[in-house]
């Protein structure tokens, strides 16, 4: 949820960008494309699929991305200078990319020291928030020997149930049970209902 969010503000904010640098000013001309420039993908498609396989290889970085002319500028932060060399090669793999200007800076220890320990705290509060829910519904006696899964997603707030279950009302029976067990959240029922024989 969280990287499908990120990509739709990267998305937006590539687009924006792109009308607006594209919009000639009433007192000139459009400049007539030159038969030299190389034909290819759009420039905010390259800052994308740049973005996109940094995030997958980097994902643990602040970084962002702009592609003009076949270059593509990194500016952010990344935890050692190895990764700093490493989003560049990530740049220059994609096609399209002509070259790099790095201007990435590597994050101070303290800063990084900070993000991990924020991330431990998050990970260990889902896991306390999915433990609780998963042991109030084992204490069911309707749903207790049912196969559901609970996930929990701190930054959303949400705890997502997935699963089979018998009949509608173990469904509806355990989406309730979840919210009893954790009230300030939100509970996704994503529960399958299936006959069972």
């Amino acid at each position: 949820m969280r990287r499908y969010r990120y990509y739709l503000l990267l998305l937006t904010t590539f687009a924006a960008a792109t009308v607006a640098w594209a919009q000639p000013s009433p007192s000139e001309e459009p400049a007539k494309p030159s038969t030299s420039e190389r034909v290819g993908p759009s420039d905010p498609g390259l800052a994308l699929e740049v973005q996109a396989r940094l995030y997958q290889e980097l994902p643990n970085s602040s970084l962002s991305v702009l592609v003009r002319y076949s270059v593509a500028t990194l500016n952010g932060n990344v935890r050692t200078d190895a990764d700093r060399q490493r989003a560049e090669s990530i740049a220059l793999g994609v096609p399209g990319v002509a070259g790099v200007d790095n201007k990435l800076s590597v994050a101070p220890p303290v800063t990084v020291a900070a993000i991990d320990n924020a991330a431990v705290t998050t990970s260990r509060e889902n896991e306390d928030i999915e433990e609780s829910v998963t042991q109030r519904l084992r204490t069911d006696a309707a749903l207790g020997s049912r196969e559901i899964r609970v996930v929990a997603d701190g930054l959303t707030n949400t705890v997502t149930l997935s699963g089979t279950v018998s009949t509608e009302e173990e469904k509806e029976r355990a989406g309730r049970t979840a919210v009893s067990a954790w009230p300030v959240g939100q509970v996704r029922n994503q529960l399958e209902v299936q006959q069972r024989l």
